[in-house]
């Protein structure tokens, strides 16, 4: 999953490498049933940055009666701030059937955001008659940063009582990797004043807005025999080919938000509200993948097979949100910064050109 993560700072920021998946891979290797659970647990926060990030900038305050100037192109960036306590995650709380922490002392792991050099050594629970565990390898490092920045591109309809606008990241392919990505939103707001006599031709108002946005990523990975550590026999069938592999990601968001604004000089508007966001992330590793695992004719030994589309994870999420936020317009641009207070909250950037 690291790529994913990679994608928004090489293809926006050009601050960041993308990394090999094949470690994430390591993680199915040591069987599909603890491989998910592992899996589930090293990706869970870039699931929850991406699934709120979506709805992370979506407030448009209405067109004041001076501007004729309905459309808008722009740019928007929401950064999620990743809370300290999911850097890590605790392999012994995973309730995994054949694999643990070798070491029992230390048992966590980095998370895709956590310490890119150190990490533990996972181990099969089963051990030979010398005492060795039957198998181990690395649990895979992160990226070793709090912030999720998630750029993308916005174009939107403005009237005086409502606001239609679409957010987008075209289906493109990162250079120099296999991965693709791609992303639509679309966000309706409405002055209450549209309904409310007593809010017409007042500087202040109250918003009601709902969106909803639909993430897709796909990126090919490498993940051949050998990626685990065994001092054991090994039988079995491993055959492949191991050339279809595949990573895809499908993240989807709904949010609901109510908002207060007071706009000063037909050019600043203050901005307030509170809502809720929720999503889904769905997790598919298609393919062959060799899998080791216990032999189950010889406690000592290790069978190895192949598995095609091991993995389907989905996960639901949903968190309250609270955002204060202020947005300056002239003739022909638009900018609103605004700050997120929720557990996976942070801030967010909007840069439009009006048309």
């Amino acid at each position: 999953m690291k790529k994913i993560l990679s994608f928004v700072f090489v293809l926006f920021l050009f601050s960041a490498k993308a990394q090999d998946l094949a470690a994430t891979g390591n993680l199915i290797q040591g069987g599909v049933e603890d491989g998910e659970k592992l899996v589930k647990a090293y990706i869970k926060p870039l699931n929850k940055s991406i699934v709120f990030g979506l709805s992370g900038v979506n407030y448009m305050s209405p067109k004041n009666k001076e501007d004729n100037k309905k459309f808008f192109l722009g740019f928007k960036t929401a950064v999620v701030h990743v809370p300290e306590k999911d850097l890590l995650y605790d392999v012994s709380t995973l309730g995994l059937e054949y694999i643990e922490a070798k070491d029992p002392t230390k048992t966590l792991a980095p998370s895709v955001f956590g310490d890119s050099i150190r990490t533990i050594r996972l181990a099969s629970k089963k051990h030979d008659i010398l005492g060795r565990p039957l198998f181990e390898f690395d649990a895979p490092t992160g990226k070793q940063t709090n912030w999720m920045p998630l750029p993308y591109l916005t174009t939107g309809y403005r009237m005086r009582t409502s606001a239609i606008t679409v957010n987008f990241i075209p289906y493109v392919k990162v250079p120099t990797t296999d991965m693709n990505v791609a992303m639509i939103g679309i966000s309706i707001q409405q002055d209450a004043s549209g309904f409310i006599k007593a809010l017409e031709e007042k500087n202040y108002g109250i918003d009601l807005q709902a969106g909803t946005s639909f993430l897709y990523g796909h990126e090919n990975l490498s993940v051949k025999p050998g990626g685990v550590y065994i001092p054991v026999t090994v039988s079995g069938n491993q055959t492949g080919p191991y050339d279809n592999q595949r990573i895809n990601i499908y993240y989807t968001n709904i949010s609901l938000n109510i908002y207060g604004h007071y706009t000063l000089n037909n050019k600043y508007t203050f901005f307030s509200g509170i809502g809720i966001a929720s999503g889904s992330a769905k997790i598919d590793v298609l393919g062959r993948y060799p899998i080791y695992g216990e032999d189950p004719s010889n406690s000592t030994a290790v069978v190895a097979e192949d598995v095609d589309d091991p993995i389907a994870i989905t996960e639901n999420y949903s968190q309250a949100v609270f955002e204060i936020g202020i947005q300056a317009e002239w003739k022909k641009f638009l900018l609103q910064a605004k700050y997120n207070i929720a557990e996976y909250g942070g801030f967010g950037i909007n840069l439009a050109y009006k048309l």
